[in-house]
């Protein structure tokens, strides 16, 4: 009887333990390859963030802004970044500042912040502590590049990064960078090229079984066979791509999804219905970024009926955060890892 309370009463204490904020954080961060939308479940289940450390507070922004880049939350990685930048001078927050800096170039760009977007990347990349962040900041600038309209920086920063990621057998930026040249090249109208490099960066994310990248890669494979009417290879790429897809908190994957299918619908002979048309009229407005909306209203609007599609141009906007000023300055002091 002794034993059987003894047995039960590790097993509470183990349980115990598992709940505790640090072995959730631990978790959540475990979770961000895999499954980023588990690793927001996760943290949102812990109570009272107030009542974390300084620390323990800082880290579950930062997995909370690096989960929310792949689902797709916009709202929740800019509320993280204004609660973070209370702590710009905690030894934690410096030591984890390149990964911070990056998260808002990311959240800048993606709302065409996109000359605050280059100068905190530059920032970032200031204060890279090894060559492995340093490539992939040279990515974020190139796609940062690439929306400003400056082309050739752009192919020059992927063509310097896929030396660096080859040589270094960087296996998980040489699918990012083939799938931003992919974009590149469909933005450019050499759909062929584009096809070739998505088809690298999704074998690329399958090894790596990077689910978000897979997506991004299936769609974008997608589009590419739509355009020149590749219908089998269509066929046998969208069902997995949908279960992806519909598994992943993404709207606007999803939105980009539902345009890709109803134009396959129609090339296969079926006309395209009034509910349809308003389905994806809805659908456009989650589409996210400029520069997709413009080349869904070159290659697929006109097919499906849409004349007058909302002018996906926008002008550029200042970010002007009370916060942000230390990114300008960049003048943090270089630190050590804190245990």
């Amino acid at each position: 009887m002794k034993m059987f309370c003894f047995v039960i009463l590790l097993l509470f204490l183990k349980d115990v333990t598992a709940q505790s904020p640090h072995d959730k954080l631990k978790e959540a961060k475990d979770y961000l390859t895999v499954n980023p939308a588990h690793s927001l479940t996760i943290l949102q289940a812990i109570p009272n963030i107030n009542a974390l450390s300084v620390k323990q507070q800082i880290q579950w922004h930062i997995i909370t802004m690096r989960a929310s880049v792949p689902t797709d939350n916009p709202d929740m990685l800019i509320d993280s970044l204004e609660a973070i930048f209370y702590h710009y001078q905690h030894p934690y927050f410096i030591e984890n500042l390149t990964t911070i800096t990056s998260a808002l170039g990311i959240w800048l760009r993606k709302n065409n912040h996109l000359i605050e977007a280059q100068t905190s990347l530059e920032c970032s990349y200031k204060h890279a502590k090894n060559d492995r962040q340093k490539l992939t900041l040279t990515n974020s600038l190139a796609l940062v590049a690439r929306h400003i309209g400056d082309l050739d920086t752009a192919k020059a920063l992927y063509n310097e990064a896929k030396k660096i990621a080859k040589l270094t057998q960087r296996d998980n930026v040489l699918a990012i960078i083939e799938n931003n040249q992919g974009m590149i090249a469909l933005e450019e109208g050499n759909i062929a090229l584009a096809e070739q490099h998505f088809r690298l960066a999704l074998v690329g994310y399958q090894n790596l079984d990077k689910r978000s990248g897979q997506i991004s890669a299936g769609l974008n494979l997608l589009f590419t066979f739509l355009i020149q009417q590749e219908l089998v290879n269509f066929q046998r790429l969208y069902s997995p791509t949908k279960n992806l897809t519909n598994g992943f908190s993404s709207v606007a994957k999803q939105a980009l999804l539902l345009w890709l299918h109803t134009r396959f619908l129609q090339l296969q002979g079926e006309p395209i219905t009034a509910k349809e048309q308003r389905q994806l009229k809805i659908a456009y407005s989650h589409i996210k970024g400029p520069k997709l909306k413009m080349l869904i209203n070159k290659y697929l609007a006109p097919a499906l009926d849409f004349k007058h599609m909302e002018d996906p141009t926008t002008t550029q906007i200042m970010f002007n955060r009370p916060w942000f000023k230390h990114v300008q300055d960049c003048s943090w002091p270089k630190q050590n890892k804190i245990h």
